[in-house]
């Protein structure tokens, strides 16, 4: 794994974090807006083209995800980075897609290379980095605050810093930075498992809020964004849906073969555990 470069930015003190920062990685409210959702979620032939895209989008293999799971300082790395996210991303108002996507790019970026032990400014740094590039993503750019908007805490990070960051994770994806994320499928899941349309608001809303405790878990949230979904839908219909249940649930949707039942079991019981 390659290390990070040396940058010429010198933390003022190495634990910076507030209160809210004290609280666990998946904690928090990212809001409950419509903003995630795509107008076409529900029209199945475009979700067809929503599978082909995030077969095409890159994921980490088996040894990078467990390199990054079984490693403690990437774990706090993780920990640290998800947090300024979130709390940043609320301080924006950026939809849970933007946040989603850009813990997408710390996990690859982080695959690619190290942060040495104790470079809590470099943390700070590749955050702001990969939450800045997924903003620029969204279709109204206008909407992106200014790098100098980013809170860096006590750390001495300049704007030009950040730009040079924003270059080697660009670099470092060979500038392809279109992922597909679970927000995608939302709608489509959620009118096919919510039967009781008195209930669809707080389904779409509770299974907005199970996709985003996905990241605290890794391996978890390297499965396809389409499996995330439609587990993350189910645990907010029902909480003890058996395994022949979740069979019936998958096998009665109008595309066939694209979810593995293992993987939706697999997803939608580690979901339970972490919504408990």
């Amino acid at each position: 794994m390659e290390q990070l470069p040396v940058f010429r930015i010198l933390p003022i003190r190495d634990d910076e974090d507030d209160e809210e920062m004290q609280q666990e990685n998946g904690g928090g409210d990212d809001g409950d807006d419509d903003s995630d959702d795509d107008p076409d979620g529900d029209d199945v032939n475009y979700i067809r083209i929503l599978i082909g895209r995030e077969l095409a989008n890159d994921r980490l293999n088996d040894q990078e995800v467990e390199g990054l799971v079984n490693d403690n300082w990437n774990q706090q790395i993780r920990t640290r980075a998800i947090r300024y996210i979130r709390r940043t991303g609320r301080m924006f108002q950026f939809s849970r897609r933007t946040l989603y996507r850009s813990v997408i790019y710390l996990d690859r970026f982080l695959a690619y290379r190290g942060i040495a032990n104790g470079q809590f400014w470099a943390v700070r740094l590749i955050a702001v980095a990969c939450l800045s590039l997924s903003a620029k993503m969204n279709d109204n750019i206008d909407d992106v605050p200014p790098l100098s908007d980013y809170p860096v805490g006590a750390y001495n990070i300049n704007v030009n810093a950040i730009k040079r960051m924003e270059i080697m994770v660009l670099v470092d994806f060979n500038w392809n930075m279109i992922c597909v994320t679970p927000f995608d499928f939302r709608i489509f899941f959620v009118s096919r498992f919510c039967r009781d349309v008195t209930r669809l608001d707080i389904t779409r809303i509770t299974t907005a809020r199970i996709i985003m405790s996905a990241l605290r878990d890794l391996r978890l949230m390297n499965h396809r964004p389409s499996v995330i979904a439609a587990a993350a839908t189910l645990v907010a219909v029902n909480r003890d849906f058996t395994i022949q249940e979740l069979v019936i649930e998958i096998n009665a949707l109008p595309i066939n073969g694209f979810l593995q039942i293992a993987d939706v079991s697999y997803c939608y019981n580690r979901m339970l555990e972490l919504n408990n």
